[in-house]
């Protein structure tokens, strides 16, 4: 005895509805959001030598460094929390004369303001020396403040006159 030919839905239609009203505000929040302004321009010279530099945590120099990182950015912590453990970490391999481990700190940093300010610090550090110039490109171009992204352009251009326009004659 069959109750007839036609089964019922499985309520495949609402789930899937759901995704896309979703995946619809995403879109819609996307297109919204305004992409922050490129980097201030640079000597290019200077460009293309922070191109040259890399960040490396995974050299056995570098593993402690990431292991801080990452313990400072996890963790059921309040955002705040995780700032300053961050900006400590930045802070800290700024003082080991590591600026990769202090970039890599800074960009994980998630208050903006705060990150901005790390960056200031690791562009102080690196406008210190000649050789270590390069790591003031990622600083500039790690800062979303317009304002501060083109003061600090502007002074590390002013540097790389002073150095000679050869930043990659001292040490890293």
């Amino acid at each position: 005895l069959r109750m007839g030919a036609r089964q019922k839905a499985t309520g495949w239609k609402v789930p899937l509805l759901y995704c896309g009203a979703i995946a619809g505000m995403v879109a819609l929040a996307a297109a919204w959001r305004t992409p922050p302004p490129p980097p201030p321009a640079l000597p290019a010279p200077l460009v293309e030598r922070a191109r040259t530099l890399a960040i490396d945590l995974e050299a056995p120099e570098g593993r402690p460094w990431k292991e801080r990182i990452v313990r400072a950015a996890s963790g059921f912590v309040p955002p705040e929390a995780k700032t300053e453990r961050l900006a400590r970490v930045a802070a800290e391999a700024l003082a080991a004369r590591r600026p990769d481990a202090a970039c890599a700190a800074a960009v994980q940093v998630p208050d903006e303001a705060r990150r901005d300010s790390v960056f200031a610090d690791i562009f102080q550090a690196a406008a210190e020396e000649c050789g270590t110039l390069p790591w003031g490109v990622f600083a500039v171009h790690g800062v979303r403040e317009p304002e501060l992204a083109a003061s600090l352009a502007r002074a590390l251009e002013q540097r790389w006159q002073a150095c000679g326009g050869a930043a990659d004659r001292g040490a890293q």
